[in-house]
């Protein structure tokens, strides 16, 4: 039984090998065409294989699994002319010619193919040809080329820049309208500015009025624009007591208008005003409607303006008044020889059975307080002092006369309350009188 199987297997085997070797009669390497099919394979449209002549062939594999290599002289032909783009306007292209139609290449081709079935799979292994640059004159649309050097590239050309030349100056006029525009959206917006804005309210902060040390004191603003129509400048500016705007302080800024021509903004510097205890230190906005704004989410400043209105002609005849106050105080002080008036009694340094005049305003301030009656202690605040005495009612001003005296006792000098103002008792030796000289009218 072995013995027989044995038999078969070398008897099978003998049949198979005659087979193979029957089925390679033919087809014991790859043909010229199947060279030439595999070449063609890779070659652009516009050149195809126009011969392969098979120089050389070897088995770099086995009987069982061939591998040939070959070497081989190969043609190409042009079925089409070749050409190259050399200038491009918009979608026209000037070409440039490489090789006519018909015309051949010819190189050597080392190859390699393996048994695929009944078929041989080529594969390039190297490829010695002029490499072919360009690509075939079918792939470009009539009448979108022409070639180098002709009457109808140099159309192509001037054409194009005839476009580029018209659209620059499109362009240019363009720019010119656009800034036209700018330039009189910025005037009609200047013209709107020239003049003085001033504040009609307090200045706020976070929605709240902003007071200064004294927590009373309100921030007023005021501001001229200079006529023109530049879209940059200086506008003086001043920031202020608002119900005393003689108490106030320059602030150096410079405007910008925006390109929009909608609002302009404010770029101020200044010291501290020591009485609002603020300065401009930030770039503020201000639109159409005179809302100043700087800041913003938790510290957002704003300021309500007004042009060569009412509260311009309010401030200017408060200034006015405030003015002739000061110059009417300043006058009268000059004809009594009067100097200003200190806070308390003690701070005139009056020596013993001695007086002087000095002018003073009957205000009320906190934490003032008088001592005495008549008579008052040195710790007595002056201008309280003048109100209690009678001298001068609240809101008036004038010149006193002070006079300071000083006793062997020590009794106790009584308060009491008048005209509005409680003192307190105190007992010392100097005690202190005060009298009306001339009060201002």
């Amino acid at each position: 039984m072995n013995q027989w199987m044995k038999r078969s297997k070398a008897v099978l085997s003998t049949l198979i090998l005659v087979t193979l070797a029957a089925c390679s009669g033919g087809n014991d390497q790859p043909s010229e065409d199947d060279i030439k099919n595999a070449v063609a394979f890779n070659l652009p449209s516009g050149l195809e294989v126009a011969d392969v002549e098979i120089l050389v062939s070897e088995n770099a594999g086995s009987q069982v699994e061939p591998l040939i290599r070959n070497r081989s002289n190969i043609t190409l032909e042009f079925t089409d002319d070749f050409v190259t783009p050399v200038a491009q306007y918009d979608d026209k292209v000037v070409l440039k010619k490489l090789y006519e139609k018909g015309q051949e290449l010819k190189g050597t081709l080392i190859s390699s193919a393996r048994l695929k079935g009944e078929s041989w799979s080529v594969s390039t292994d190297r490829f010695d040809i002029t490499r072919v640059q360009g690509n075939a004159l079918s792939q470009y649309v009539a009448g979108n080329y022409a070639f180098e050097d002709t009457d109808e590239a140099a159309a192509f050309k001037q054409a194009y820049e005839d476009r580029i030349a018209q659209e620059a100056e499109e362009a240019r006029a363009a720019l010119a309208a656009a800034e036209q525009a700018k330039a009189e959206r910025i005037a009609a917006f200047r013209k709107l500015l020239v003049g003085t804005w001033t504040a009609t309210g307090p200045m706020m902060r976070n929605g709240g009025v902003y007071t200064g040390r004294d927590r009373k004191s309100t921030a007023g603003l005021e501001m001229t624009f200079p006529e023109g129509e530049e879209a940059t400048g200086v506008v003086p500016m001043t920031l202020y007591v608002l119900d005393n705007p003689v108490d106030s302080l320059p602030v150096k800024a410079g405007f910008t208008v925006s390109p929009d021509g909608k609002s302009v903004k404010i770029n101020a510097r200044s010291n501290t005003h020591s009485k609002l205890n603020f300065y401009m230190n930030e770039i503020w906005t201000m639109g159409e409607d005179g809302m100043l704004v700087t800041g913003s989410g938790r510290d957002r400043w704003t300021i309500q303006m007004e042009k060569d209105g009412a509260a311009t002609a309010a401030k200017k005849a408060t200034v006015e008044k405030i003015t002739a106050y000061d110059a009417a105080l300043q006058e009268l002080a000059t004809k009594h020889r009067a100097g200003m008036a200190p806070a308390r009694l003690r701070d005139m340094r009056l020596s013993e059975n001695t007086f002087s005049y000095v002018i003073l305003e009957a205000r009320r301030t906190e934490s003032a307080r008088v001592f005495g009656t008549k008579e008052y202690d040195g710790d007595s605040n002056i201008a309280l002092t003048a109100i209690h005495a009678g001298v001068l009612d609240e809101g008036e001003a004038g010149v006193v006369k002070v006079t300071y005296r000083r006793y062997n006792q020590r009794p106790y000098i009584q308060g009491s309350t008048a005209n509005g103002v409680t003192s307190e008792r105190f007992t010392d030796y100097g005690r202190y009188t005060i009298e009306l000289v001339e009060k201002l009218k």
